[in-house]
């Protein structure tokens, strides 16, 4: 658990608070946060999800994108993603494309919060959140 408000990191935690919810409730939002490492992204990542998590029907932090899309590809990092929403569901996609149609299909019609830690490339958004129209009204996607 991460405090509500890091010190020294409240008003960058407002700010992207208030971006999150800048179109109102409804729409899908994306949102990104970028700095140099060690910057707090990710704390203010994890403060923003201790916040407003209890506000979505499914959420999912996915931490280390960048290291475990090398270590084990973009397919193992949407089966991730698909079993953190669907802990129930045996969802498995087994190619990048596949992937792509199944987080569309099951996450349309889904609010969800959905944060993805450490995006450096633009391939793993796209294997994870390529569009806002893959995602349910009231959706929001933060990446760092």
């Amino acid at each position: 658990h991460v405090a509500d408000y890091p010190i020294g990191l409240e008003s960058q935690v407002s700010e992207v608070k208030s971006l999150i919810f800048s179109d109102g409730y409804d729409g899908v939002h994306m949102v990104g946060i970028h700095g140099n490492g060690g910057s707090g992204k990710t704390t203010i990542a994890h403060a923003i999800y201790n916040l407003i998590a209890n506000g979505f029907e499914s959420i999912c932090f996915l931490e280390n994108v960048r290291e475990n899309s090398y270590q084990h590809g973009l397919v193992y990092l949407q089966n991730m993603l698909l079993s953190n929403v669907f802990e129930r569901k045996n969802l498995k996609a087994t190619s990048f494309l596949q992937g792509i149609s199944t987080i569309k299909h099951w996450l349309q019609q889904k609010k969800i919060l959905l944060i993805l830690d450490d995006v450096d490339k633009p391939e793993q958004l796209q294997a994870l959140a390529g569009k806002p129209d893959w995602f349910g009204r009231g959706t929001r996607v933060i990446v760092t």
